[in-house]
């Protein structure tokens, strides 16, 4: 009778689960972690500042498309002379065409005026002239304006390419180190019943010591396999206070402020993704081949490099710059309508140049040239690798998949085999050393288990982050809308 009492209070701590042994704590799920992350982790408020960097440079070169006004003022008055007093006022409007509009007002008086700015006293020293420039050679079709803003309209795609990466990267890094403590936490939790049943074993050998019903080598094996328990125990806790570390230095809140674990506070095992399915694989290759953040960064470099060696070829062309204004037409320095004579009261000017043997403008051409077509390389290159990434991925998932199922099965089948020797124990018809090995099998199979799941969830995270899909695909879960 005796036996069976101090077996029946063993069976029970073999059978203890996690949420028995620690009634006062709380879970702290995956998806609140990953909530947290895109609220108020800096890597990820940095990599938002990569669009708000791109959106500023696109502005700037947008900028060369403002409007200008310009105001030139020159006045010389010696011992009571009005040498000269020249106003020129000029507004500007440059248009992605190339021909820029613009409207003069100068007026100008003075005793030693140059004949060149002499303006009528007739209409008050005032005129105004109305007219345009127009590239006819060199920047007629593309220019370096234009060139500028098709380089700040590429780098806004490939700065939101690089927020996607950068903010998959520190999702996907939490997510490994949240299943890492997860796995720790499960080890940890194996490690007490086994430090558990390892004590009452000890104890009921000294029992049964006492009653000269075991002999002093059965007390020493029970000692040592207590002791063994024990240190296996220190090292799990250990690498689940390492674990909950290197998990915490993720957490953040409000105003920067880092969060701790607290010592109640434990991993859930809900899952946030869904396994990768034969009829999905194709779908994901396609989007990755397009989408996936690095594709996108080398094809916003390709736009820039087209952009490139578009006005590569351009400078090539002759510079030739014609300007043409007329003269208090349509309008006069009252604002009166005036008719449009060209062939009378104008201003025209033509500036030309050609390098001879143009070398800087071929080099130029045939650096934009090589610089293409190695994007066009590593492009290839890097479709094709992903291509294998994204196989490879689902691949592992798959297998991750199999192996949980497998070591499910182990472990229960292991499981019931401690349970019978702890029966068998009971009866008198085994020993003490029977019992341990089929303990750390149990512990040893459990653990696998609970590293092919902690495998297996990491796997189906890889993979989405393989493919590139933004926020892991986890946009519709959190509510967050992505272009």
């Amino acid at each position: 009778m005796r036996r069976f009492l101090v077996i029946f209070l063993i069976i029970p701590s073999v059978l203890l689960g996690q949420d028995s042994l620690r009634s006062d704590t709380t879970c702290l799920t995956l998806g609140e972690v990953i909530k947290m992350t895109l609220s108020y982790h800096p890597i990820v408020k940095q990599a938002d500042l990569l669009t708000l960097s791109a959106e500023a440079v696109l502005r700037e070169s947008r900028g060369q498309l403002d409007p200008k006004v310009e105001f030139d003022y020159d006045l010389k008055d010696f011992k009571e002379t009005e040498y000269y007093n020249l106003l020129n006022t000029t507004f500007k409007i440059p248009t992605w065409l190339g021909v820029d509009p613009k409207i003069e007002f100068q007026k100008n008086s003075g005793e030693y005026l140059n004949p060149q700015n002499f303006i009528s006293p007739t209409t008050d020293n005032e005129q105004i002239a109305v007219g345009l420039s127009v590239p006819l050679g060199k920047g007629l079709f593309f220019d370096e304006r234009r060139n500028a803003i098709r380089q700040a309209e590429a780098f806004s795609q490939i700065a939101a390419a690089e927020q996607i990466k950068e903010t998959n990267k520190i999702l996907f890094t939490i997510i490994k180190d949240y299943w890492n403590w997860y796995f720790a936490s499960k080890k940890q939790v194996l490690m007490i019943q086994a430090i558990d049943l390892a004590q009452n074993l000890f104890d009921r050998t000294l029992i049964d010591y006492e009653y000269g019903e075991a002999a002093v080598v059965d007390t020493l094996q029970a000692k040592i396999n207590f002791q063994k328990r024990t240190v296996d125990y220190r090292k799990a806790t250990l690498e689940y206070e390492l674990a909950k570390l290197n998990l915490a230095k993720h957490l953040w809140s409000e105003n920067l402020i880092p969060l701790e674990l607290q010592s109640n506070v434990l991993p859930d095992s809900a899952s946030l993704f869904s396994p990768p399915e034969d009829n999905s694989i194709k779908a994901a290759i396609e989007f990755a081949m397009t989408s996936n953040p690095e594709i996108s960064k080398l094809e916003g470099k390709r736009e820039q490099l087209d952009a490139d060696m578009r006005w590569a070829r351009e400078s090539l062309k002759p510079q030739i710059d014609l300007s043409y204004s007329l003269i208090d037409a349509p309008i006069d320095p009252e604002l009166n309508s005036r008719a449009v004579e060209f062939g009378d009261n104008y201003k025209m000017g033509i500036d030309f140049s050609f390098p001879i043997l143009l070398r800087k403008e071929r080099g130029k051409l045939q650096q934009s040239r090589l610089k293409l077509q190695s994007n066009e390389y590593q492009l290839a290159q890097s479709q094709i690798e992903l291509k294998n990434d994204v196989l490879g991925a689902y691949a592992q998932s798959i297998a991750f998949q199999d192996l949980l199922v497998q070591y499910q099965g182990v472990s229960r089948n292991y499981r019931r085999l401690l349970d019978a020797e702890i029966i068998n124990l009971q009866n008198g018809e085994t020993d003490l050393f029977k019992l341990n090995i089929q303990q750390d099998k149990y512990i040893e199979s459990q653990t696998d288990f609970y590293e092919a799941f902690t495998k297996w969830e990491k796997s189906k995270a890889e993979f989405y982050h393989v493919v590139g899909f933004p926020i892991l695909g986890l946009s519709n879960l959190f509510g967050i809308v992505t272009n």
